[in-house]
C-alpha cells in the first residue's frame, strides 16, 4: 500500500486547524503566504520556472513550427 501526501494540502490543514485555535494566527498566516506568493512570482521557483534566453547561451532558440499555413493571396485584378 503506498500513500503519497502533497505538501500543499497537508501545509493548508495544518494551517486551518492552527486557524480554529488561535484566531489571530490569520493574519500571520495570510501575511506569510501572500509574501511567499509574491516572491515566487518574481523569482520562480527551481526548474517550474521558465529558461530565458541568454546572450552566453550557445544553444539554439526553441521555435516552433507555424500551427497553421497561410493560405496564398490570389488578386483578381484584370
Amino acid at each position: 500500500m503506498t500513500i503519497n501526501l502533497a505538501l500543499g494540502p497537508m501545509v493548508s490543514l495544518f494551517a486551518g486547524i492552527l486557524i480554529l485555535i488561535v484566531p489571530r494566527l490569520l493574519n500571520y498566516i495570510v501575511a506569510i503566504y501572500l509574501i511567499l506568493i509574491g516572491l515566487i512570482g518574481i523569482f520562480g521557483w527551481g526548474a517550474m520556472h521558465a529558461r530565458t534566453a541568454s546572450a552566453m547561451d550557445p544553444r539554439p532558440p526553441v521555435t516552433a513550427p507555424p500551427a497553421y499555413a497561410p493560405a496564398p493571396v490570389v488578386s483578381t485584378a484584370a
